[in-house]
């Protein structure tokens, strides 16, 4: 950790000559999320206020880098499963998204420095933003973490763009947790093109798994519609459970079309999802609607829907609806 923090006092060493305000957006994000849950027969509901900035920092050579600040106010209310950052269903806390700092300054090939807590680069999740949206490219579920404090190094170079990060593997805390830790990467091409495609890589262990990931995604827009793709193969090692003392083979992988209205308010999408681990009976099936209207208000509405469509032997079919409302000023 220490490593770290000589990293940014480096980097913010570096002289700038504008006023911290210049180049400064910042919004106040609030939303309030109700989740039900057929399969386990619950109702919940997830608040949220904060503030969402972001910085440019420039010197009398140009822009040298940016930072990115995300703090929310978070409750809940009768949630199961209970989020790691909390410790009850009707717990509430601070919650830090992204806070990071990039470092853009370094000549030629060399890469920019990511320092803070940032989304882990991997998969479809590196080309798409989805913090505070329904979408989900199931990061959690497949590297242990959404995001992560750590380092990255990132660039881009020609057509191809690149970023590898080394994380601590705590999560929401900036320290490792029982040798914790999280390796992972994506190169690909330029993610503003209309047709994308990148290779990633994770290992790593956290919660005392350990996890190992090779993945290759791809995007295609024509118009107004966009169709995506991602699969996954990995395998995991649970330090925690004799019973799955060796390797367990998993593979993951997503199809998702979706279409946005010419005037870009309106977003439909649909997800056909397919989950094999070795370590379960059935291999899971899941099919995910959703929906998103921004209005020019700056409010939007959210709504998704998952099924499971297959019939697991011990469980309930997973079924969840979603809807979402949330306002930017």
């Amino acid at each position: 950790m220490k490593y770290l923090l000589f990293i940014l006092i480096v980097m913010l060493s570096v002289p700038s000559y504008a006023d911290f305000t210049d180049n400064l957006r910042w919004s106040i994000d609030s939303g309030a999320r109700l989740i039900s849950n057929n399969s386990a027969d619950n109702t919940s509901r997830i608040y949220a206020f904060g503030i969402d900035s972001h910085k440019v920092f420039t010197s009398t050579y140009g822009d040298i880098g940016y930072a990115v600040g995300q703090l929310y106010f978070t409750k809940l209310s009768n949630q199961t499963p209970i989020p790691f950052m909390f410790d009850s269903k009707n717990d509430s806390e601070f919650v830090i998204r992204d806070a990071h700092v990039n470092y853009t300054a370094l000549p030629n090939w060399l890469p920019n420095i990511r320092l803070g807590h940032f989304t882990l680069p991997f998969g479809l999740e590196e080309s798409i933003d989805t913090s505070g949206r329904l979408l989900d490219y199931n990061h959690n579920k497949n590297l242990g973490t959404k995001q992560d404090w750590g380092l990255d190094l990132n660039k881009v170079l020609g057509q191809v763009e690149y970023s590898i990060s080394y994380t601590l593997g705590g999560k929401d805390k900036i320290k490792r947790i029982n040798d914790s830790y999280a390796l992972s990467g994506r190169i690909g091409t330029l993610s503003h093109l209309d047709f994308v495609y990148g290779f990633s890589f994770f290992s790593g262990k956290i919660d005392n798994i350990k996890r190992r990931r090779f993945a290759i995604d791809a995007l295609y827009y024509w118009g107004t519609w966009g169709v995506l793709g991602e699969l996954v193969l990995g395998e995991n090692l649970y330090s925690d459970n004799k019973k799955l003392s060796q390797w367990q083979n998993e593979v993951y992988s997503l199809i998702e079309i979706n279409k946005t209205s010419l005037d870009t308010q309106l977003k439909l999408y649909g997800q056909f999802i397919f989950r094999n681990k070795e370590s379960e009976e059935n291999t899971k099936k899941l099919v995910n609607l959703g929906l998103s209207y921004q209005f020019k208000s700056g409010l939007e509405l959210s709504l998704s829907g998952l099924k499971q469509l297959n019939s697991p032997e011990s469980t309930n079919k997973q079924e969840l609806v979603r809807f979402q409302l949330r306002y930017r000023y």
